[in-house]
């Protein structure tokens, strides 16, 4: 039985090498397939440009969409991370929701028996895992991205590689941020690696690194993918006599395991599954199966593409041919046209509501990073003029509202504009502490010690029992200043 276990991987990776000798003369050519790509104009705060997008109709058709894991995916993208999502090990049911910090703040032994109480009110088997995972929104910037994925489809096309790939992986692996390295070493906006960077033609050393570069990126992704990741996954289906069409979205999906993982030990998830036959179950049986460094990170990547392809369709396909990024502005412009709710809505509760709840959409706007603080406040004082004649009205409605949406700020490290919102609730509420501790916690990050120890102390002159400043300060004052 070893023997024909052994005979049977010198098989395959003899059918490797003919695979990698028959790339490697020349540039590969592979199916750029047949999934369609779609134009729309994308409306910024300051520009309006046509962007394309990959429009993948079978990731509905086929109910990819109804599986479990990319539902679940698709709320932790849309959870901001002061919370978090309680959910069935394996089978992704989500159970719950909880405040990451009030969560952090329990002991282990307080944690376990709140995963024992949930696993009693909702009759799962005390041998089955808990598990807790933070809400993701600062992370997935799908309206950062979208720069990205055009000039990204035009790079694939030029080298002969399916687009479908391109919006991917730029969805998924480094939403909307160029410059981003991982803790392996991984970079740009496809986090190759170095050594991978360079075999595929980039320049990687001390004074140039164009994996930050989109087109370079682009080039070395799809080289990559052309050269490796398709053939290899090809090579491994054909050993286990699977039959496959490129265009396949479980296809695509197992193309995208070995970007991630490495086609090596993609290889040996199929080996140990033995699979008969492709398709949608193939897929969810590899989302069950570790093999060598293919483990939970590794199990969980197609799932995310799923999600991110459905949070992001519904995001381009709100509108007939147009993306508006500023929801802010969407529905304000709205109001504006006809003086009136969409609804047709009369009276000045009804508008105070409506507008509020603009100013609320900018705000979102605003910590998404699609527009800076000067146009949000300049948005702000429009809504304000149109309710001057209706109800008094100012923003910040308080200290504690504008303090929560500064520190979601500094969390995804937009100090500068975190830094604009301290500065300017600081004019409205000259007495609040949380605002003086905000802007220490913002000089902090910002590496300015004596600006940060400044507003500590000026927060705990005001409130001489806030913790978090005086935690703040003995943790600063206890660390060297940075050279």
């Amino acid at each position: 039985m070893n023997r024909l276990k052994n005979t049977t991987s010198l098989l395959l990776v003899a059918l490797f090498i003919s695979v990698l000798f028959s790339y490697n003369s020349a540039e590969a050519q592979t199916n750029t397939g047949n999934v369609p790509v779609i134009e729309k104009f994308v409306v910024g705060y300051n520009d309006v440009t046509k962007m394309k997008f990959i429009d993948d109709a079978t990731l509905y058709s086929e109910g990819w969409q109804n599986l479990p894991q990319p539902q679940f995916w698709q709320q932790i993208m849309n959870l901001p991370p002061d919370s978090a999502m309680i959910s069935v090990a394996g089978t992704r049911k989500m159970l719950t929701k909880v405040s990451t910090k009030e969560w952090n703040k329990q002991s282990d032994i307080q944690k376990n028996i709140y995963r024992d109480s949930i696993r009693k009110a909702n009759n799962v088997a005390d041998s089955v895992s808990i598990l807790v995972t933070i809400g993701k929104k600062d992370f997935y910037e799908f309206k950062k991205v979208m720069p990205t994925i055009n000039r990204s489809i035009d790079v694939f096309k030029q080298h002969g590689v399916d687009p479908w790939y391109a919006q991917a992986i730029l969805l998924i692996e480094s939403p909307g941020k160029m410059n981003t390295k991982s803790t392996v070493g991984a970079n740009g906006p496809f986090q190759l690696m170095p050594a991978v960077a360079r075999k595929q033609g980039l320049i990687v050393n001390k004074s140039k690194d164009e994996r930050t570069d989109i087109e370079k990126s682009a080039m070395g992704a799809s080289r990559l993918l052309s050269r490796i990741c398709i053939p290899y996954t090809k090579a491994m289906l054909d050993s286990a006599h699977v039959s496959y069409n490129e265009t396949d979205l479980w296809f695509r999906l197992l193309v995208l395991h070995s970007y991630h993982a490495g086609a090596g030990n993609v290889a040996g998830v199929i080996r140990k599954i033995k699979p008969t036959e492709g398709g949608m179950q193939l897929i969810q049986t590899v989302w069950q199966t570790s093999y060598g460094g293919f483990k939970n990170a590794s199990q969980n990547y197609s799932q995310l593409a799923l999600a991110a392809f459905c949070n992001f369709d519904q995001m381009i396909m709100a509108n007939k041919d147009s993306v508006y990024l500023i929801d802010g502005d969407r529905m304000y412009n709205s109001y504006m046209s006809c003086k009136c709710l969409p609804t047709d809505l009369l009276g000045s509760t009804d508008e105070c509501t409506y507008l509020g709840n603009c100013i609320t959409k900018y705000e979102n706007d605003f910590i998404d990073g699609v527009i800076p603080f000067d146009y949000f406040m300049s948005k702000v004082k429009s809504v304000e003029t149109e309710l001057s004649g209706l109800t008094p009205f100012k923003y910040p409605y308080n200290d504690e509202h504008i303090n929560d949406i500064g520190f979601i700020l500094l969390k995804a490290r937009k100090t500068e504009e975190a830094h604009k919102l301290f500065k300017h609730t600081e004019l409205k509420y000259p007495d609040s502490w949380a605002v003086y501790h905000g802007l220490g916690e913002t000089y902090r990050q910002m590496g300015q010690k004596e600006l940060a120890l400044t507003n500590y102390k000026k927060s705990l002159k005001i409130n001489p029992n806030n913790e978090d400043s005086q935690r703040a300060m003995a943790k600063l004052m206890a660390k060297p200043a940075k050279k």
